[in-house]
């Protein structure tokens, strides 16, 4: 069996030649650029469910009786924010208006 035999400096190239060509899946393409984030956007939206939330179970109503004004506040600031930042957390921004609305509406008729 003659098999033939290669020079060490092939031999390596050989061997390490498939290690240093980048894959398909790690070609140089740039990662997706996040846009700004609303933080308070964000912040309203989750005290409006938290409001929603603690307005329709009576126990926890007594903690989160008072967020929906928060959550009105805020959504109003992220609103603002939002058109500052050109649109970033404008759809959350007017969710935690909604959710925060609709929190106090329910916290006031449930008394």
């Amino acid at each position: 069996m003659n098999t033939p035999t290669l020079a060490p400096a092939e031999e390596t190239a050989r061997e390490t030649s498939w290690q240093t060509r980048p894959r398909a899946s790690q070609a140089a393409s740039p990662a997706p650029a996040k846009g700004p984030l609303n933080g308070l956007a964000t912040l309203a939206l989750a005290y409006g469910t938290l409001s929603v939330i603690g307005a329709l179970i009576p126990p926890v109503r007594t903690v989160t009786g008072t967020i929906p004004v928060p959550a009105l506040v805020l959504g109003v600031t992220g609103w603002a924010n939002a058109h500052r930042m050109h649109g970033a957390g404008r759809k959350q921004a007017m969710a935690g208006l909604a959710t925060g609305l609709t929190g106090l509406v329910l916290t006031l008729c449930t008394l």
